[in-house]
C-alpha cells in the first residue's frame, strides 16, 4: 500500500485536543464526587518570598498546618489528584473556598471561565494538548487572591510542572508586589501560547493539502484529512473563545493598587489572544475554502462522468434501433417485408450506415461544444 506523503504525525483519527467533559448527572449541587481513575490527592506548597529570594517546594502531610496567605510574596498550594475528596475538603475549609466552586474543580472538561467566589478570583481553565499529540488536553482549577494561589488538578499537569520549575530557577523580581496576580497571568499566558504550535501545525497541513488538491481531484484519504483539520480547528476555537471573554473578566483580578503594576502584562496577554484568534479564523476560512473547492471538483468530475455516459448512451440509441429493426427476420418473399435482407452486401451496408450515424452524431456533439 502506498504511503501518503502528507505528514500525519500531528493527529490520528481518535486523538483529542481537549479534555473530555466529566459529569455525574443527577447529583445534588455542592456534592463532591471523586474522579474515577484519578490518583489520591496530595498537597504541595511553593512559597515565593517578597524580596525575590529563594523558593521552597514541600509536601504537606498534615492538612491542619496549611500555610496562610503570604503578606509579602506568594504562597501556592497545589492539590494533585482528585481520587479522594477528604484533602480537597480540608483545603476548602481552611481557605474558605466556596463549595460550588470546588464542585466545578471535580468536573474536568468544562468551559474556561472566571468568576468571583468570595475573596477569590476563580479560574476554570482548559489547556489544549501539545501539537505532537504526546500529551493530552489538561484541566486546571485556580483560585487566586492577594498572596495566595490554590490549584486543583486531577493529574499532574505539565503546565504547572513547568511553571514551578521556572519559578524555582528564575524567581520573580522583588519589585513586583502582587506576585499571586502575576503568576496567574503566567498561567494564562502559558495556556494561550500553547495554541500557537497547534496553529502552526494546521497551517502546514493546510498548505500541503492545498498543493495536493490543486494538482488533482482529492481522493478519499485527502478528504478525510481535511475533515480532521476542520474538526481540530473547531475544537481549538471552542477552547480559545472563552479566553477572549476572559480578557474583560480578568480585570476583576486586579486591586486598585495592582492595576498600574500589572497592566503591561495583561495587555501582552490580550495581544496573544487576539493574534491566536485571528490566525484561527484565517486557517478555518482556508480549510472551509479547500472543502468547497474539493466538493466543486468532485461535482465537476461527476458531471464529466455523467456527460460521457450520456453521450455513449445517446450514440448507441440509433444503433440499437437499426439492429432491432433488422433483427425481426421477416419473410423476404414479400416486397413489404424488408427486401434489404436479400441484398448480397446487406450486412456490410447496415454496418456502414451505423458507422455513418455514429460519425454524424459525434460531429454534431463536437460542433455544439458538448465534447
Amino acid at each position: 500500500m502506498a504511503k501518503n506523503p502528507l505528514n500525519t504525525s500531528s493527529a490520528s483519527p481518535r486523538r483529542r485536543i481537549a479534555t473530555r467533559v466529566y459529569l455525574r448527572p443527577g447529583a445534588t449541587p455542592g456534592t463532591l464526587n471523586p474522579i474515577a481513575g484519578s490518583a489520591p490527592a496530595t498537597v504541595s506548597v511553593l512559597t515565593c518570598e517578597g524580596d525575590g529570594g529563594a523558593h521552597a517546594v514541600s509536601r504537606v502531610d498534615d492538612l491542619r498546618r496549611l500555610p496562610s496567605p503570604a503578606e509579602k510574596g506568594m504562597c501556592w498550594v497545589r492539590v494533585t489528584g482528585l481520587g479522594n475528596v477528604e484533602p480537597v475538603v480540608a483545603v476548602e475549609d481552611f481557605y474558605g473556598i466556596p463549595r460550588l466552586a470546588v464542585e466545578d474543580t471535580l468536573s474536568p472538561g468544562w468551559r474556561t471561565k472566571m468568576e468571583e467566589q468570595g475573596d477569590f478570583a476563580f479560574f476554570l481553565l482548559q489547556a489544549p494538548s501539545d501539537a505532537a499529540g504526546s500529551r493530552k488536553g489538561e484541566h486546571l482549577s485556580l483560585f487566586c487572591k492577594q498572596g495566595l494561589i490554590v490549584t486543583f488538578e486531577d493529574a499532574p499537569t505539565t503546565l504547572v510542572d513547568s511553571l514551578w520549575d521556572r519559578l524555582e530557577k528564575e524567581p520573580p523580581s522583588g519589585k513586583i508586589e502582587h506576585l499571586a496576580e502575576l503568576v496567574t497571568y503566567m498561567v494564562l499566558d502559558l495556556i494561550v501560547d500553547g495554541f500557537y504550535p497547534h496553529l502552526d501545525a494546521k497551517d502546514e497541513e493546510l498548505a500541503e493539502l492545498e498543493d495536493r488538491i490543486s494538482d488533482h481531484v482529492p481522493n478519499r484519504w485527502e478528504l478525510s484529512r481535511l475533515y480532521t483539520v476542520k474538526r481540530d480547528l473547531i475544537t481549538l476555537r471552542r477552547l480559545l473563545t472563552p479566553f477572549k471573554e476572559l480578557r474583560n473578566d480578568v480585570q476583576k483580578l486586579h486591586t486598585p493598587e495592582s492595576i498600574k503594576e500589572l497592566r503591561p502584562y495583561f495587555a501582552d496577554l490580550d495581544d496573544h489572544i487576539i493574534q491566536a484568534d485571528e490566525l484561527l479564523d484565517t486557517y478555518y476560512e482556508v480549510a472551509k475554502s479547500l472543502d468547497e473547492i474539493s466538493q466543486s471538483m468532485l461535482s465537476n468530475r461527476m458531471n464529466d462522468i455523467i456527460k460521457i455516459l450520456t453521450i455513449i448512451s445517446t450514440v448507441f440509441m440509433p444503433l440499437s434501433f437499426i439492429a432491432g429493426v433488422y433483427g425481426m427476420n421477416f419473410d423476404t418473399r414479400y416486397p413489404l417485408n424488408m427486401p434489404e435482407l436479400s441484398l448480397p452486401f446487406g450486412y456490410v451496408l447496415v454496418l456502414l450506415v451505423m458507422g455513418g450515424v455514429v460519425a454524424g452524431m459525434l460531429w454534431f456533439f463536437k460542433k455544439r461544444g458538448w465534447l
